[in-house]
């Protein structure tokens, strides 16, 4: 108890001290004072706030796209792990078929689809793995 006393009391001390210093520089004017013509808060450019929202949009779609793909493939798995025990020549009439994709110039919008194909493919693999 006496200790926490002790270290309040050298606290209080050095507070006051500091204080003191203080008042005793600005009286003296030994101190900067800082000019009123800087400016504080830094120019914002609208296409630095156009960045910082389409970088906001991206990700909140992202995620609400990514919940939405996340459910139907828990629903596509366990809809084909049923139709593959239960109805086999359905399962077989469904099968995966493949298709090139366009080569296009990588823009804003096809970098984001080109990122969340990769999460989606992420989460479905999570899901299969959960599911299975």
């Amino acid at each position: 108890m006496f200790l926490i006393i002790l270290i309040f009391l050298i606290a209080i001390i050095s507070l006051f001290t500091m204080m003191m210093f203080r008042a005793w520089e600005i009286e003296t004017s030994r101190i900067e004072r800082p000019d009123s013509s800087k400016q504080i808060v830094p120019e914002l450019s609208f296409r630095y706030i156009e960045k910082i929202i389409l970088y906001l949009v991206k990700h909140i779609l992202q995620s609400i796209v990514l919940m939405l793909v996340k459910t139907w493939f828990i629903v596509i798995t366990k809809t084909k792990k049923w139709t593959k025990k239960n109805l086999p020549k359905i399962a077989k009439f469904f099968k995966k078929k493949s298709k090139d994709l366009e080569k296009q110039r990588d823009s804003f919008v096809r970098r984001a689809i080109i990122e969340s194909k990769t999460k989606i493919k992420r989460i479905k693999e999570k899901v299969r793995k959960e599911h299975e």
